[in-house]
């Protein structure tokens, strides 16, 4: 029973790890789109990143409760066939609109694929392990975050525009064996419809306010500053040349989160949940005033790597409270959760695009970072007159 529920776990990881590679294996063919192919504005290239949360985020909630009513496994291998089937359309897009058109369609798999994935994890583990596994979990979420725009660029130079996006199918399509091969469905459980206990819904409030506000951090990296570094800060080296270091640039940031899950779990056992995601967030805030003041690139992966520091550690701390604060209907609040999740992915870039437009992007990186600290302190004085379950 042990080693069902550690195959369970790492295909879980597997299969997060296909869905997040193709979130940001578009950002080296993003900047090459928006500086030298369509030559568009930091609106429409928000636009067409944002697409995949605007399809993703009014499916997450009636998806976490499908999966409660018909079963984890379909709604996990629907989606990513979903996923797969939108990752091969790209070599069609022929301007903005069909990129745009093309992301819509990877969200909609997205939006169907994450609840039922966390909600797995939450049916088949326990309490006190819980948070172990979502740090296996969240491994796979960040090494395909991690790969993926360093594999874009790479991919790209090497090959052309689309190869990346052959590979984020190909990936999906090898999850969905491995799903229908190793996972079971998880016992059916009578389904509590009672509304959450108060304690439950302030933690689950909290975890979604953090993680909402903490992940545009991550979001507007790709649509404002991959086109902000390559034509601001490395405009004496050519285009190959630019893409190449914004993608490893940004895959620091996903690397470092990936690699600190493990040790970030420990961790959470001594600070809890709630502490963790508020120390993720003001390591968020302190990357983006750095970001105000960088001139060089060396700057730029000092900055990543600490920025990829926060978001691992608020990644984690709200995903384990969001889980740990469900009752029966577990697809529901993960579905709640991802809402949230989603929302911050597509909302916040899109907002700063336009924003970016106005004032510049180094403007909209300080004023970020002012946002990310007034939230800290707000959160962190609620939570000494509240106690969390």
């Amino acid at each position: 029973m042990v080693n069902c529920i550690r195959y369970v776990i790492i295909v879980t990881a597997i299969c997060a790890f296909s869905a997040q590679f193709g979130v940001t294996v578009i950002a080296t063919p993003l900047a090459w789109w928006v500086v030298e192919e369509f030559e568009t504005s930091w609106f429409v290239s928000s636009l067409i990143f944002s697409a995949f949360t605007i399809a993703s985020t009014p499916l997450e909630i009636p998806g976490g409760i499908l999966s409660d009513r018909i079963g984890r496994r379909p709604l996990i291998t629907g989606g990513l066939l979903l996923y797969a089937g939108a990752s091969v359309l790209f070599p069609f897009a022929r301007g903005a609109t069909d990129l745009v058109f093309t992301r819509l369609l990877q969200g909609a798999g997205a939006g169907l694929f994450f609840p039922a994935i966390t909600a797995l994890i939450t049916d088949t583990t326990s309490y006190e392990n819980r948070g172990h596994a979502m740090s296996i979990y969240n491994i796979g979420v960040g090494a395909g975050m991690a790969l993926g725009p360093a594999a874009g660029g790479l991919l790209f130079t090497r090959y052309d525009i689309f190869m990346p996006f052959y590979l984020c199918a190909g990936f999906a399509l090898i999850s969905v064996i491995l799903v229908i091969l190793l996972v079971p469905e998880p016992m059916h459980k009578a389904r509590d419809r009672t509304a959450l206990q108060v304690t439950d819904r302030r933690a689950l409030t909290v975890s979604c306010i953090i993680i909402f506000s903490g992940i545009g951090v991550a979001a507007i990296m790709t649509p404002v500053f991959a086109p902000f570094a390559a034509k601001e800060l490395m405009s004496s080296l050519s285009l190959p040349e630019r893409l190449e270091i914004i993608g490893y640039i940004l895959s620091t940031m996903l690397a470092v989160f990936t690699i600190l899950q493990m040790l970030l779990s420990r961790l959470m056992k001594y600070t809890g949940e709630l502490n963790l995601s508020l120390f993720g967030l003001l390591l968020c805030g302190l990357s983006m005033l750095a970001l105000y003041f960088a001139t060089a690139p060396l700057a730029l992966f000092m900055i990543s790597a600490v920025l990829g520091a926060g978001l691992g550690a608020l990644s984690l701390g709200t995903l384990t409270l969001a889980s740990k604060s469900a009752n029966m209907e577990v697809g529901k609040v993960m579905g709640i959760y991802y809402t949230l999740f989603y929302a911050g992915l597509g909302a916040i870039p899109l907002f700063c695009g336009w924003l970016s437009d106005i004032s510049g992007p180094r403007i909209l990186f300080l004023g970020y970072a002012m946002l990310l600290f007034v939230l800290c302190a707000v959160i962190w004085i609620y939570a000494l007159f509240n106690r969390f379950s």
